[in-house]
């Protein structure tokens, strides 16, 4: 009969830890569009249609030292790759207006009225703020990413096709300055539950 003390890794520890889960998540943002506050509306719109998101990669420069016959590395400045967003786009075009929204405020090109493709004299008035959250599959939440200095580098509309009735969405770039990490350390559980001693 298996018991509690028997799951594990033998001189490692007892038991499982139950993994975060890649479908309990959610991702906000603050001055999307150089909008601020949820009662705005146009952020929440885009957080309701973002169906996949990457957590941050990031890695730091090689720094060669040679000495003699000998070598040695150090690091040298970190690197975040930017982030990946996959948006449904509805029917209401609520996500693609708030995209347009941001896309206008960095450069007044793809809605633009008026005879310049302006664009906002520092980017502090164009960048805005984005949370990803993993959640317990509640209300808590067990780990955040916190980026800061974002704007939108690149968006792909997507393609249409006579062929297929699938859903289109659009593939949007999110270039970041920095990302902070937060994790909930009182967040705790197993994997295993209901096992019998003896």
């Amino acid at each position: 009969m298996a018991t509690l003390s028997q799951a594990g890794i033998a001189g490692v520890g007892n038991g499982v830890l139950h993994p975060k889960h890649k479908n309990k998540w959610r991702v906000t943002f603050a001055g999307l569009g150089g909008i601020l506050g949820a009662n705005a509306g146009i952020p929440n719109d885009l957080s309701l249609q973002v169906v996949t998101a990457t957590r941050p990669s990031l890695s730091y420069e090689e720094i060669q030292l040679d000495r003699y016959n000998t070598r040695a590395y150090v690091a040298g400045k970190h690197t975040f790759e930017p982030a990946q967003l996959t948006v449904e786009d509805d029917i209401t075009n609520r996500a693609a207006n708030a995209i347009q929204t941001q896309i206008e405020k960095q450069q007044r090109l793809i809605g633009a009225s008026g005879p310049w493709f302006n664009t906002e004299a520092t980017a502090f008035t164009y960048k805005f703020g984005m949370k990803l959250e993993m959640m317990d599959g509640n209300e808590a939440v067990v780990e955040a990413w916190k980026y800061e200095g974002c704007f939108i580098q690149a968006v792909d509309w997507g393609d249409v096709d006579y062929s297929t009735g699938e859903k289109m969405t659009i593939a949007l770039t999110v270039r970041f300055d920095h990302a902070r990490q937060v994790l909930n350390a009182a967040v705790v559980g197993s994997a295993i539950g209901g096992l019998i001693n003896g």
